[in-house]
């Protein structure tokens, strides 16, 4: 019993680990501002599904919450419109919602 606690202990620290390392990862990638207003421009003068791919798996990686909300919503209806990229919304919309801190629906998928 003794090992296993041990063994539960070091996966626990080895995923606190994992997850610090993650976090300072994913907080590089934020994007810009102006990165921002140039995609939503773009799929505002040409709105494509492509357009919208772009400027919401963009959305996805944002350090506002709102904006990575936003891009589950446009992501995930993507996924029901049969937009041929889908594992690409999949992960956007679970990278939005790890950092949301919504890691249990970051795991699941509706299928």
């Amino acid at each position: 019993m003794r090992n296993r606690k041990s063994a539960m202990g070091e996966t626990k620290k080895s995923s606190r680990i994992n997850k610090k390392e993650l976090d300072a990862k994913l907080g590089l990638v934020a994007p810009s501002r102006d990165i921002l207003e140039e995609l939503a421009v773009a799929c505002a003068k040409n709105p494509s599904p492509d357009n919208t791919f772009q400027y919401a798996f963009c959305l996805s990686k944002s350090s506002e919450k709102s904006e990575l909300r936003y891009a589950v919503t446009i992501l995930d209806g993507l996924i029901k419109e049969g937009y041929e990229h889908q594992v690409d919304c999949m992960f956007g919309s679970a990278t939005a919602m790890y950092l949301l801190g919504d890691f249990k629906e970051a795991r699941v998928s509706d299928d």
